[in-house]
């Protein structure tokens, strides 16, 4: 049996490809608050191993009624950033759970196994 983890954020978001990254490093002061690693009510950036990835944290519990709508926000804020940049039109549900990077504990101080598979866990970006 699995056990449901409700109080665990939700990442909806895509991989950045080469043009998207060169986009986020190119932001302007005054863009760079809609794209964050800290915690943004905009957009944040993660990864997954070398991977980034753009897109949105959810805190609440997410219904299915709302993933349209998140996709939607997430795709309008990155065009406006960068109308050239192409943008894929199906983003990836994830969860998630904050990681210290100096300890590798998870926030609520249970420690990760040794050694972490890279692929399986999303760290904020730096």
């Amino acid at each position: 049996m699995l056990e449901l983890l409700v109080n665990q954020p939700i990442f909806v978001g895509f991989k950045a490809s080469h043009a998207m990254r060169q986009l986020l490093e190119s932001l302007g002061a005054s863009d760079r608050k809609y794209v964050s690693s800290d915690d943004s009510s905009f957009l944040r950036l993660c990864r997954i191993g070398d991977d980034l990835y753009v897109g949105k944290l959810i805190h609440d519990p997410l219904s299915t009624d709302r993933v349209d709508d998140i996709r939607r926000n997430v795709l309008s804020i990155l065009r406006k950033l960068g109308p050239a940049v192409p943008l894929p039109s199906v983003l990836r549900i994830l969860a998630c759970s904050a990681v210290d990077e100096k300890t590798g504990r998870i926030e609520d101080g249970l420690e990760l196994p040794s050694p972490a598979p890279a692929a399986s866990l999303m760290r904020a970006a730096r």
